[in-house]
């Protein structure tokens, strides 16, 4: 037991700063869950929303980066919503910045314990949206909040293969 106690405390230490280091921005449908500023910096620069949305986006009050992001996110839902004519109650899903690919892919497998080489999923048990800053566009967003509003909208889950046909349809229809 001696032993066990000095090890429970290094564990907690090594954890803490990741724990601690996580930020959270809430808007109408998402909670964005980010490590540093830098993350949420390169996100917002590399979210590109088309002509269309981002003049959507620019109609809300936008101070700082995160309301910047905000608005660009809740505007892509807004949009995906429309697209699949599903307008879900209460919608209000996490979205976690992770670095880059490998990070996604580290997630995936400590959760469902397999081996994915996914640039972003959303987990329908944690109604949480996983992306990789490096690889995220317009897109990659759209299809994955096109399966939380599907998730959200149905009280039984479709079967996975219409779950992906309309979350490929919102990300094929999101520059409509």
């Amino acid at each position: 037991m001696s032993r066990l106690v000095p090890l429970i405390t290094l564990c907690c230490l090594l954890l803490l700063p990741f724990a601690t280091r996580a930020t959270e921005i809430k808007g109408r449908y998402v909670t964005i869950v980010y490590g540093d500023n830098e993350l949420l910096d390169d996100f917002n620069d590399e979210l590109e929303l088309g002509r269309k949305l981002d003049g959507l986006a620019r109609k809300r009050p936008i101070v700082t980066v995160a309301d910047e992001v905000l608005a660009k996110v809740d505007t892509v839902v807004e949009k995906a919503e429309t697209i699949l004519e599903m307008f879900p109650d209460q919608l209000h899903i996490r979205v976690v910045l992770l670095a880059a690919q490998e990070d996604v892919a580290r997630v995936f497998q400590e959760k469902y314990s397999r081996s994915a080489d996914h640039i972003a999923f959303y987990s329908l048990s944690e109604d949480t949206i996983y992306l990789s800053i490096d690889d995220v566009n317009l897109e990659v967003l759209a299809h994955e909040i096109g399966h939380a509003i599907v998730d959200h909208y149905f009280d039984v889950r479709p079967p996975y293969n219409i779950h992906e046909l309309m979350a490929q349809f919102v990300e094929k229809r999101i520059n409509d």
